[in-house]
């Protein structure tokens, strides 16, 4: 509350310096703040090229988290790549480094994604004129109080998606659109690395995503092991387990109860986030809950049997492909939402995931690659 009191006390002469230093009501210098981890990332790219279509000289500045570094550097629309992660901004010196990054910057318009009171704080000590973010369905005292620090918001409603709420974000600078597609880029040795890792393999390739960074989310090792064995039993096909280095461990447990071992492919750890999209053009079908990987497959327009456990699907979910719905109708469920994420079960007993009957995966598993088999 510290940094809310100061700003108060202080915002009339913050706004005086900024009109005095900020006659040009030009956005010559933009930056976005999107320091979410990489399905959010994915699901903001619309953003980065929207503004590069309607402001094509500006020279756009993107900050992330570290993480989605490659993401981020690959993708043709954002000019800068700024890295912040949660442990930079945090006490009263790192919200002064943020704030001091962003003035000399001298960004004529600054657009929080994540709305909350470091970058609100950040944005307005750094005498960004024109400051824009979202106003959360989900919105604690502290977070409404600062956004009145903010020249424009725009509510996110219950029931809609935020991929939307964004679009309708940048109308408030007047960009108007309704493409809401997303957009993943590879690094430019990808495709080769990924020949040289699946040795000629012509069979369809069937990728499920091993883990969440979300464990609530997260199917348990039997499930998914019980789903690969049933899809090998009735498809020719070869499984392929995705994900980072530190899922090479759960990777090794499900292959324990594999049956068809020969059949399955552990490319947990194999690519960086960067050459992972060219792994997941070769797949036929992909499986994932509501996790990073899912989107960078939507992305790319893969099919996707979805399984989104405890998430509000009114609000965030795959658009882009062909989707297969797995999920149990729940009176618990949804608990989690976009601006109201948990992180743990409150009946301790993930009912949304662990009802999932595996059969239904496969069921959408077999539907794609048969119509695959069709084209």
């Amino acid at each position: 509350m510290l940094y809310l009191l100061l700003s108060y006390l202080f915002y009339p002469l913050i706004q005086l310096v900024i009109s005095l230093k900020n006659r040009n009501k030009e956005f010559r210098k933009i930056l976005v703040i999107q320091a979410a981890k990489i399905g959010d990332f994915i699901c903001t790219t619309h953003v980065f090229r929207e503004i590069k279509k309607a402001y094509p000289e500006s020279r756009l500045t993107v900050m992330v988290n570290p993480m989605v570094k490659e993401l981020a550097e690959n993708n043709p629309y954002i000019d800068e790549v700024v890295f912040f992660s949660p442990k930079d901004y945090k006490g009263f010196l790192g919200k002064i480094k943020l704030a001091n990054y962003i003035k000399k910057g001298g960004y004529d318009l600054g657009i929080a994604l994540n709305p909350n009171l470091p970058f609100t704080i950040g944005l307005l000590w750094g005498l960004v004129p024109t400051r824009i973010s979202i106003l959360p369905n989900f919105c604690g005292l502290t977070f409404r109080l600062a956004s009145k620090f903010y020249t424009y918001l725009e509510p996110h409603v219950s029931g809609q998606l935020v991929v939307e709420t964004y679009l309708k974000l940048l109308g408030k600078i007047g960009i108007q659109s309704n493409n809401l597609s997303k957009e993943v880029y590879k690094t430019s040795d990808a495709d080769k690395k990924v020949t040289e890792v699946l040795q000629g393999i012509t069979k369809p390739l069937v990728g499920i995503s091993v883990s969440s960074g979300n464990k609530l989310k997260e199917l348990e090792n039997e499930k998914i092991a019980e789903v690969i064995n049933k899809i090998l039993q009735e498809k020719d096909c070869y499984i392929v387990l995705i994900g980072s280095s530190q899922d090479k461990l759960k990777a090794q447990e499900v292959l324990k109860l594999v049956k068809n071992k020969e059949k399955v492919l552990d490319l947990t750890g194999r690519f960086s986030l960067g050459e992972l999209p060219a792994l997941l053009e070769r797949l036929s079908v992909f499986i994932g809950v509501d996790t990073g990987i899912t989107y960078m497959a939507d992305a790319l327009k893969i099919p996707i049997v979805y399984i989104p456990g405890p998430i509000d699907i009114s609000e965030q979910h795959p658009t882009e492909s062909r989707i297969f719905w797995v999920r149990e109708n729940l009176s618990c469920a949804p608990c989690s939402f976009v601006f109201k994420t948990v992180s743990f079960c409150k009946n301790n007993i993930r009912t949304c995931v662990k009802l999932i009957d595996p059969e239904k995966i496969v069921a959408g598993v077999k539907k794609f690659l048969e119509t695959s088999k069709e084209n």
